[in-house]
């Protein structure tokens, strides 16, 4: 069973040292860290971006103040256990990306600005041209042995194991690009996901976040899906949708729109629409229920899209909205 998540507030200072104390702790680390960065500059004729030093320099200060030093490496998947990390590896996606590509998945906790997750030049990416390491933040729901306090993992839910793949990107642009209505379709901060339900026979499917539903195969039937709409099974099947929910096959990709990163896990010319790959095992993978109560994690605010943890499918793995 995978560790149950713990409530509450935490990393108080059971110390017994004063604010101030712990303050001035964390102002010596941030000055001797901004020092380093312009020792490092000086030295060698290093010549980094100016993107990546203040990316470099805000990292940085939200640690020292956080953390009263450095930021830690934070939470393995060995988090849940060595089986089901094992399998969250298992399953990691490669993600290809359509070629305008507006923004790298990075983690949340030192960046939410599009500056800090720009995107390199070519078709192999690891890495923004600011230096944030690209970021897949995992939650496991494990429904194998019967009910989880606050789970919903009765009905078609009992008996499996769903693995969730987050990609937070600080912007997004639905119609980006096209004239007039470009401005109307951007927002800041867009979180989308795609998941793996893993069943009691081992069977093993997939689906994307798209828009306000999921879809698995890129289909003029998922545009009730993309809009909200929870339409019955015979309706979906006769629009050409794959399954209720958006459920299919396990494919091991997951196929991102560039501006407002609508997924899909099943585009038969994926890779003529989606160049710019994220290969499996390049992202770093951070266990999301581990994390969230992290001091970098309380202030975050999303507006106006709403985080994983706020999000139904985050106690129902069934959920068919994205809200």
């Amino acid at each position: 069973m995978v560790a149950k998540e713990r409530s509450g507030e935490t990393g108080r200072s059971v110390s017994g040292r004063g604010e101030s104390g712990q303050s001035s702790v964390e102002w010596v680390g941030l000055v001797l860290f901004v020092s380093g960065v312009f020792v490092a500059l000086s030295v060698g004729g290093l010549t980094p971006s100016p993107a990546a030093v203040v990316h470099s320099i805000h990292r940085g200060i939200l640690c020292a103040v956080a953390h009263g030093g450095s930021c830690p490496d934070g939470a393995s998947i060995d988090h849940y256990g060595a089986e089901v990390a094992a399998l969250v590896r298992r399953f990691e996606p490669e993600i290809a990306f359509r070629s305008e590509l507006l923004g790298m998945p990075v983690d949340f906790r030192t960046c939410r600005s599009p500056g800090c997750a720009e995107p390199p030049e070519g078709e192999r990416l690891v890495g923004s041209t600011a230096g944030a390491r690209a970021t897949l933040f995992t939650r496991v729901i494990d429904c194998r042995d019967g009910r989880l306090e606050g789970i919903e993992c009765g009905g078609s839910a009992e008996g499996n194991l769903y693995i969730h793949y987050w990609a937070y990107f600080p912007e997004s642009s639905t119609f980006r690009g096209v004239p007039v209505l470009e401005g109307r379709g951007h927002h800041p901060h867009d979180w989308e996901s795609t998941q793996v339900r893993i069943g009691p026979d081992g069977t093993v499917s997939q689906r994307a976040s798209s828009h306000a539903g999921y879809n698995h195969s890129r289909s003029i039937g998922n545009w009730p899906s993309d809009a909200g709409l929870d339409l019955p099974a015979g309706v979906d099947r006769l629009l050409g949708r794959d399954s209720p929910g958006g459920w299919g096959p396990w494919t091991g990709r997951w196929l991102v729109e560039g501006g407002s990163h609508a997924g899909n896990v099943g585009d038969p010319a994926s890779d003529l629409r989606h160049p710019i790959a994220l290969p499996k095992g390049r992202a770093r993978l951070v266990p999301l229920e581990a994390v969230r109560h992290d001091p970098l994690v309380r202030p975050a605010r999303f507006e106006p899209i709403t985080p994983p943890w706020l999000k139904r499918v985050w106690s129902d793995p069934e959920a068919t909205g994205t809200g």
